[in-house]
């Protein structure tokens, strides 16, 4: 997936920058000169040729008196979209437990090992064990 690719999300943002500047009034100039970037960046925000970072999205909500909830309004997600699996609630809260009741103890065990040594030759055996276990997977699939 292209990090640079407009999604739909950019564009209802740059729809809706346009909108509430519009709607306060303002010139691109004005716009810019108040958050300090060109007019012509102004123009790229409102046309998704440039992303607005999420500190500069806050500055401008604040400047066009508009909460930051106001740029998503009316944005539909589209799960086809994008290139991530939207988990329910329910299955992230288990699957993060379960998570966490295998690791914690891995880790604090391992925090309490003083001998430096030790804990080199652990951290080998754990890469190897996984190694193994990565050239195996790749092998049935051959």
């Amino acid at each position: 997936m292209l990090l640079d690719k407009i999604t739909p999300v950019d564009l209802h943002i740059a729809k809706k920058l346009r909108q509430f500047r519009i709607a306060a009034s303002m010139t691109q100039e004005q716009l810019g000169e108040l958050v300090g970037v060109t007019f012509q960046q102004i123009q790229k925000y409102e046309k998704a040729q440039n992303r607005i970072s999420a500190s500069k999205l806050f500055e401008l909500s604040q400047l066009l008196n508009k909460p930051l909830s106001a740029f998503f309004s009316g944005l539909k997600s589209d799960r086809d979209y994008y290139n991530y699996d939207f988990k329910t609630d329910k299955k992230q809260v288990k699957e993060e437990l379960s998570f966490n009741k295998e690791i914690l103890p891995l880790v604090r065990a391992f925090n309490s090992i003083e001998d430096n040594h030790a804990k080199k030759h652990l951290v080998a055996l754990a890469s190897s064990i996984a190694s193994q276990k990565r050239k195996k997977v790749k092998h049935s699939y051959s």
